[in-house]
């Protein structure tokens, strides 16, 4: 008969520490620890019920009794860190050490218990045919309220499980509820046998209790890729790179996000909630790139510009996801906050494309910019002008005031051209006192009206000098359109040439390009 109770509980045990070293050899996937301090928990609890069967005087059935209470009392701390990682439910891994206080307080009384009786108020011994000799004993009502804690760390940890079910894609929630149904099994089953069979003819070994839910715990590990996306993605890159990480399963739902991923969804799309069981495609369908790239579990690589305010530019680099088995189950993508970069990019094209005195286009930027006006126009049947613009005895200003005061007159320009132009329109200083401006969308005589508004403005502004009166500013302007020249360089030459004209009638005047 104990022959027997020791081939059960060996046999038993064997399997557990096979399951054990499977979860050793994989400890860094996610509730693998956890598991494995399970087993340990369970082997000291079984291994204690074996020594207690087998000892000869009540005395030593006793001791062994109160060391299976260290199994009893920590497996469920150790099931409720479980579900903590397994859940990946970081914030709450720093309370799980004040869940020891109790059960701790627990062992300690157990094993004064012999002259406090706190915990029990007897025991006596049974026998089972089947199974030998086991020890009942007689809880008081503080021993039952220790033993009520256990049950509750065990439904505490079963909610976390629930909640976590509920937060998960449907592709990885069949393994949760798996996980949740085996959790439930143990310490049902455990139940069962202390509260019926404790002292009765089938009082079975508890690791028999636990194996079942470990069967099926075992199962789901190997045959479903146990906590397959999430534990790999972060296997993969959460403990080698401190940047965004954001989590997909392969049906491009997201599983899972580091807290720097939060951060930059906050900081740049005003994303306060978690996405976990969201997919891709609800939450950032206006960028199908990134949507396809983890949908697809494909390698490859975007950039979103997010035009918030202020504007954010976030790199994503996608990596895909396979299984143990070689199956495509999801992705990760990687985010960079690159703004600062693609500002400064932004400002160093913005200074190459201007001249510095002005700030309106310099001549190479014009003349691509004008280039592209033209081809458009053409290719929409619409019309389009250039204006050359040359101020009025500009060397006399520099001679007479000095170059300093010649800069002075040159951004007045430039602020006259920007008040009277649209938006749309290029304005550029194409050389030392010469400015031009493309005005697509409008024919000659607009032109040469949309001049005459900035001579009359340039008229009006004033100039001041400490040694002299106002200064006027006058302008020569050349007017061309598109209606009878068709190349740029064309439109320019002709443009040009009305403005000589212009300066030939005295200046501070337009001429059409006939």
């Amino acid at each position: 008969m104990e022959l027997g109770y020791i081939f059960i509980v060996g046999c038993s045990l064997t399997f557990l520490f096979a399951v054990a070293l499977y979860a050793v050899r994989n400890i860094r996937i996610a509730g693998s620890k956890a598991f494995f301090l399970q087993i340990i928990l369970v082997t000291i609890w079984s291994v204690g019920s074996l020594l207690e069967m087998l000892s000869t005087t009540e005395a030593e059935m006793l001791l062994w009794r109160n060391i299976e209470q260290i199994g009893v009392f920590l497996l469920p701390v150790a099931c409720v860190y479980f579900a903590v990682d397994y859940a990946r439910y970081d914030k709450l891994k720093r309370y799980l050490p004040l869940l020891l206080v109790i059960p701790l307080i627990a062992i300690f009384l157990i094993f004064t218990d012999s002259s406090t009786h706190i915990m029990r108020t007897g025991y006596s011994v049974s026998y089972s045919p089947l199974f030998g000799k086991a020890l009942s004993v007689h809880q008081t009502i503080t021993g039952v309220l220790f033993v009520s804690y256990n049950y509750l760390l065990v439904s505490v940890a079963l909610a976390i499980l629930f909640v976590f079910s509920r937060q998960v894609s449907k592709g990885m929630r069949r393994q949760v509820i798996l996980v949740l149904i085996a959790t439930a099994l143990v310490f049902l089953l455990g139940f069962i046998k202390s509260a019926f069979l404790e002292g009765t003819r089938v009082n079975l070994p508890i690791v028999t209790m636990y194996l079942p839910g470990s069967l099926i715990l075992f199962y789901n590990l190997y045959r479903n890729d146990f906590f397959s996306v999430s534990p790999i993605a972060r296997d993969k890159v959460f403990d080698v790179i401190e940047l965004g990480i954001v989590v997909t399963d392969s049906s491009g739902t997201i599983t899972d996000m580091n807290p720097w991923a939060e951060k930059m969804l906050n900081e740049c799309f005003s994303i306060k909630k978690r996405l976990n069981g969201e997919t891709m495609e609800t939450a950032f369908c206006q960028y199908p790139a990134w949507v396809t790239l983890t949908r697809a579990c494909a390698d490859g690589e975007t950039e979103l510009q997010i035009e918030n305010a202020p504007v954010c530019y976030l790199h994503i680099r996608v990596y895909p996801l396979q299984s143990q088995k070689g199956a495509a189950i999801g992705s990760v993508s990687i985010m960079r906050d690159v703004t600062a970069m693609r500002m400064q990019q932004i400002a160093l094209m913005a200074k190459a494309a201007t001249d510095s005195l002005t700030g309106l286009l310099n001549r190479e930027s014009f003349l691509e910019m004008f280039a592209e006006n033209l081809r458009q126009s053409l290719q929409s049947g619409t019309r389009v002008s250039v204006l050359m613009m040359d101020l009025d005895k500009f060397k006399l200003v520099n001679d007479t005031y000095g170059h300093d005061h010649g800069d002075h007159v040159l951004r007045a320009v430039s602020d006259v051209l920007k008040d009277v132009l649209r938006h749309e329109d290029a304005i550029a200083r194409i050389g030392g006192d010469e400015f031009a401006a493309v005005l697509p969308g409008v024919g000659k005589k607009e032109a040469a009206e949309i001049a005459r508004r900035i001579l009359d403005a340039a008229g009006k502004k004033v100039i001041r000098h400490e040694s002299a009166a106002d200064i006027p500013l006058k302008l020569s302007i050349g007017v061309c359109d598109n209606e009878t020249v068709s190349s740029a360089e064309e439109m320019l030459r002709c443009a040009d040439k009305a403005m000589y004209q212009a300066k030939s009638n005295l200046g501070n005047c337009c001429v059409e390009w006939e």
